[in-house]
């Protein structure tokens, strides 16, 4: 049960190779679940029992389910991002080479570990913006080669013979993808709106921009001897946005809600979240006032409402790496297959604190579920996460949490199949309690 689990983790996580796919992904299994679509401009009307969601910039979700006597218990909240480490293909992208190579011009997002990008079969993925009939609504549609066009190759030894020395790679330079080989009567110009055009079937003169992404082309896997680890790109976070999806629908389907759950998927977390759909922005926190607004007629609610309510802030952790345990905290050493993480930072890089940690420990034994304690080698600062900057933005309970992996900004990182099936239950028991 844990590995067909994990292996369908990893199915949705293949078809998800954006944030904007993943969205997607998300919305229809809402949708497939009852779940109704709100529109921000009309005046909300919401009721006990009903099932909701929003979009913004198709790369963030927030759902929520409205159960009986919200007011007694605020929110209930698990938030994760749909973002990971990437190359984004800049506008005017074509680069012709010595008449013969056809590259693509990308720049960096997120802390990507660079080489770990060379010599792999990449695919495309992200949307594309179309003509529509008022020019402040473009239309927009989605988009995924779905397989190996393009390739970052590595120079070989013989040409750099320093390399295992240490090489600080150029994003710039030496980390542009190689897409074609082409003649000399090759106009580059504009191909990669031909390559949008033939493959998403539209008109090229109705391509206004797009937003394209790079990805590992390679499906994940369950690797090792009992198949008890998963090897797959963007585990950060789609492993957090996946279980948290599934026991959402799980507590959607059993028709016995109480007080309001909420499934908050955002985007840009891997570039600081300030944008219009990331976790700095106001998007959670209207959305939730509105939410008051339209049940109990007035914003003050929900201000009642936000003390009495806790957040998840789920994201991955740093398991101990068997090659390098000097890098890790001297007595919080998280293991692979041992538990799920509470995790803490006296800089509050994470918003765990003591209560925290005792609410913690009694989910995890209403779970029935074994939990780690992780903190960061106090000479290496670490990453951050979307706890602190939502518990700075209203008054509620922010737990961090997360599930350890190896390699984590890889281009295909490591995870157990035991530790993602114990964060699904831990969600589960969350959501229904």
């Amino acid at each position: 049960m844990k590995k067909q689990y994990a292996k369908n983790m990893i199915d949705f996580i293949q078809d998800s190779p954006c944030s904007f796919l993943a969205v997607e992904n998300s919305e229809n299994k809402l949708k497939e679940n009852g779940f109704i679509c709100l529109n921000n401009i009309d005046k909300w009307q919401l009721k006990e029992g009903g099932k909701y969601y929003i979009t913004r910039n198709g790369s963030t979700l927030i759902a929520f389910i409205i159960g009986n006597e919200p007011e007694k218990t605020g929110f209930r909240m698990i938030g994760s991002h749909t973002d990971s480490p990437s190359f984004v293909i800049k506008p005017n992208c074509e680069i012709k080479e010595n008449n013969n190579y056809l590259k693509l011009n990308t720049e960096g997002y997120g802390g990507m570990i660079l080489s770990t990008w060379l010599d792999r079969p990449l695919s495309i993925a992200g949307r594309v913006i179309l003509k529509g009939d008022n020019i402040f609504s473009p239309n927009t549609k989605t988009i995924d080669f779905k397989r190996p066009i393009a390739i970052i190759p590595n120079l070989a030894i013989h040409l750099n013979r320093e390399i295992n020395n240490g090489h600080k790679y150029s994003k710039q330079k030496e980390m542009l993808p190689l897409l074609s080989l082409t003649g000399e009567d090759f106009n580059e110009k504009g191909y990669i709106y031909e390559l949008i055009s033939k493959e998403i079937n539209v008109a090229k003169d109705d391509i206004l921009d797009y937003e394209l992404f790079l990805y590992e082309a390679e499906k994940g896997s369950l690797i090792g001897l009992n198949e008890e680890f998963i090897s797959c790109s963007r585990l950060d976070d789609l492993m957090m946005v996946y279980n948290s999806l599934q026991a959402f629908l799980n507590y959607a389907n059993s028709n016995n809600y109480n007080g309001i759950k909420v499934l908050y998927l955002a985007d840009n977390e891997e570039v600081g979240s300030h944008t219009g759909q990331g976790a700095d922005g106001a998007l959670l926190r209207d959305t939730l006032k509105r939410l008051c607004i339209s049940l109990f007629g007035n914003e003050e609610s929900f201000y009642s409402m936000a003390e009495k309510s806790v957040f998840i802030s789920a994201d991955l952790a740093h398991g101990l790496h068997p090659n390098y345990a000097d890098k890790h905290d001297i007595t919080n050493k998280p293991l692979l297959n041992k538990g799920v993480c509470l995790k803490y930072s006296a800089s509050q890089k994470y918003s765990t604190t003591g209560v925290c940690g005792a609410i913690f420990d009694g989910l995890c034994k209403e779970a029935n579920i074994s939990y780690q304690k992780f903190v960061n080698h106090s000479d290496s600062p670490g990453g951050s996460t979307i706890g602190a900057m939502l518990a700075s933005q209203f008054n509620t309970t922010v737990i961090d949490f997360g599930v350890c992996i190896l390699g984590m900004h890889s281009i295909r990182e490591l995870g157990s199949v035991n530790d993602n099936y114990d964060c699904y239950k831990l969600f589960e028991k969350f959501y229904s309690l």
